[in-house]
């Protein structure tokens, strides 16, 4: 099971449990998920996944997110702890969230515009542990930067 895979990360420590929709669960799904892709994980950080595939050399950093009292101001945290952290322009930046209406919402508030400048990934983490990648779509703008 997920959670039996996780313990403490980075001196970590997880005080909401270990089930649906928690941020322990939603870390073991990702790392689960890009585990079973064939990635290399790196656990050791304050980034919660940095991952990379031998064969291809791409890359993820993710910060995840488990459901709290306060959706929007974690929400929001995450997205300002990942932002801070992007060191490295080749790799991919993602946010693992509980693939909730609360966190769907949040995502959607984000202007398509930024996502798609800043690169950012969704990954939403079912109630069964499967992992949904929504991807920002690369579009033109006018007038061109």
């Amino acid at each position: 099971m997920i959670q039996a895979e996780q313990a403490t990360r980075m001196g970590r420590q997880y005080k909401r449990g270990s089930e649906f929709p928690h941020e322990e669960f939603v870390q073991g799904a990702i790392e689960q998920h890009f585990r079973k892709a064939g990635y290399a994980l790196d656990t050791s950080t304050h980034v919660d996944l940095l991952c990379s595939h031998p064969a291809c050399g791409d890359a993820w950093h993710i910060e995840a997110k488990g459901v709290t009292t306060a959706i929007g101001l974690d929400f929001r945290t995450c997205l300002g702890q990942l932002l801070q952290r992007m060191s490295q322009q080749h790799v991919k930046h993602g946010i693992a969230l509980p693939d909730m209406p609360q966190y769907r919402v949040q995502t959607a508030q984000v202007s398509p515009w930024v996502v798609d400048r800043l690169g950012l990934h969704w990954l939403f983490v079912a109630d069964d542990g499967t992992v949904s990648i929504v991807c920002p779509i690369k579009t033109e703008f006018w007038p061109a930067p």
